[in-house]
């Protein structure tokens, strides 16, 4: 049978499985190809673990994702959402990192003018010869990761290996394979001073990671958050993080995609070793020319697929893909903004104090990851704690104010029945983090949630909860993600696509898997021209 004749069996040329921001990213480059392609989506509302939803009467809380930290701005127009509705808004600070009273806080201005004053002003000349000298070094990851984001790459090994000389080549080795801690001493090299900054610097390189910033590898993570983006600063969607995808899905309909929501996927339809279709869990069966997965790697072939169909050998990678990923998200609604005292007194009626972290040190760090490791609810967590509606009035009724707090290392490996309860103890303690700049920060709180990476699985069906969908790990990233072999978001499966943050070039709120997803599609199943103007009018 031709592929022309198929295509008229089928009911879609595309499904994508999962409106997420990558799901509904691949969409829109689909249809507006001229593909008529259809999102399943099993909750009922877009965006997956980026949403924004009302969980309390007026106030909008972003659950999941909250921020864009490598998004690249050009998205924007290419995508077109700044026609629907979407509005970036950007703080003059991404963050306020503070320490023990006595410890100089850390402001990461966005405007590098503002950074190297504050840096010069208040932790002296070398910290900003250090901070700059770092930044520097990092460039040598930059250009090796802009090299390889549009298109396959290959293993970490090989890209190190084909590097043009010796210091290239130990620069990336020590970037991709060293600790975090390894690469700033290179710079901040006195143990001991400049807590605040390493602290936060440390904190970028255990987000997505199962390891402490002294754990070799994860130099990794640090690297990719500081050079996936065109900047690494925190800015937030108006109206919340679920406005990416609503924006998306609003431009995906314009051009005559579908989304069905509450359309849970349980398998994918395989005959003579491709996928023609999805059955739903209601029994239905729709059939495609091509099925997209924008899940993680073990929820697309363990779950949706039988492992018979694969090869053993790709079925053990899959398996073997790390996921333990402990943190908790706590969302309050406040009578007000909190009054800061002490070490944070001067953030007070300034942007600055839109989102305040405590993170004192590396070494705080690591005894949190060594309790973790334990079992046991770190004694003295690192806290981001933020005010969204203090950017975006929006999010919250006029006088009233939307906050939420994040923070690593809640355990994954829970006894039964123990869960609320070290939960509980978790909460605890993080609100005394806060407490130490802000006494009456409790009888501030009006109403109160909180996730754990639990909620996720439950909810999305993310596997263990890994808001990363494959740990930012160097044996996960570039030719090895999701698995070896695999980067080209092909699968072993005819007709089977990923594009997810599960592919390459990793994860976070960015697009550019659900982008490279769609183009492999493209590149396999038949042209189709682009609407005319008059179609999507």
């Amino acid at each position: 049978m031709s592929k022309h004749e198929s295509m008229h069996e089928s009911d879609y040329d595309v499904i994508i499985v999962g409106a997420g921001h990558n799901g509904l990213t691949a969409g829109v480059e689909l249809v507006r190809s001229g593909y008529k392609v259809l999102v399943l989506e099993k909750t009922n509302w877009p965006g997956g673990q980026a949403a924004t939803k009302e969980l309390f009467p007026g106030f909008k809380h972003s659950v999941g994702a909250w921020a864009l930290l490598i998004f690249r701005e050009e998205l924007i127009k290419y995508l077109e959402i700044d026609q629907h509705g979407f509005e970036l808004i950007r703080p003059s600070s991404s963050f306020t990192v503070f320490g023990d009273e006595g410890d100089a806080p850390f402001i990461g201005y966005t405007d590098p003018i503002d950074l190297a004053n504050h840096l010069v002003e208040d932790h002296g000349v070398e910290a900003m010869e250090a901070f700059n000298n770092l930044g520097s070094y990092f460039s040598v990851f930059k250009e090796m990761y802009d090299k390889y984001v549009d298109e396959t790459p290959p293993p970490m090994e090989e890209i190190i290996a084909a590097a043009p000389d010796a210091e290239t080549r130990e620069a990336l080795s020590k970037l991709c394979y060293g600790s975090a801690v390894e690469v700033m001493r290179k710079f901040f090299t006195e143990p001991g001073k400049f807590g605040t900054i390493l602290g936060s610097l440390s904190a970028s390189a255990i987000d997505g990671t199962h390891m402490g910033p002294f754990t070799k590898g994860s130099a990794l993570s640090m690297s990719f958050h500081y050079c996936a983006g065109d900047t690494y600063d925190f800015k937030i969607p108006k109206g919340g993080i679920g406005t990416l995808s609503s924006s998306l899905q609003a431009v995906f309909e314009k051009y005559g995609g579908e989304v069905r929501f509450k359309a849970q996927v349980e398998s994918f339809i395989v005959e003579d070793g491709a996928v023609t279709g999805v059955k739903m869990r209601d029994g239905d069966k729709l059939r495609a020319n091509a099925i997209v997965s924008t899940l993680d790697a073990q929820s697309t072939f363990l779950r949706l697929c039988d492992r018979k169909q694969l090869p053993s050998d790709f079925v053990s990678s899959v398996e073997d893909i790390e996921y333990t990923n402990g943190y908790i998200q706590l969302h309050l609604t406040m009578k007000r903004l909190p009054t800061f005292t002490k070490q944070l007194e001067f953030v007070n009626g300034t942007e600055q104090s839109w989102l305040v972290a405590y993170i004192k040190s590396p070494e705080q760090l690591h005894r949190c990851w060594q309790q973790y490791q334990a079992g046991e609810v770190p004694d003295d967590p690192a806290v981001y704690c933020y005010f969204p509606s203090q950017l975006d009035p929006s999010l919250a009724p006029e006088g009233y104010h939307t906050c939420t707090i994040f923070s690593h290392y809640f355990p994954a490996d829970i006894p039964k029945g123990k869960h609320n309860e070290m939960k509980e103890l978790m909460v605890e303690r993080v609100l005394g983090q806060i407490e130490k700049v802000v006494p009456d920060f409790r009888e501030l709180i009006m109403d109160q949630v909180v996730f754990t990476q639990q909620y996720f699985e439950k909810t999305f069906g993310v596997t263990e909860g890994d808001f990363a969908m494959g740990l930012l790990h160097p044996g996960q990233m570039f030719g090895d993600r999701p698995v070896p072999g695999y980067a080209d978001y092909l699968t072993p499966l005819a007709n089977l696509y990923m594009a997810g943050g599960a592919c390459h070039p990793g994860p976070g709120v960015t697009c550019l898997p659900g982008l490279g997803g769609a183009r492999a599609v493209m590149s396999k199943l038949e042209p189709m021209s682009r609407p005319a103007a008059s179609e999507v009018a």
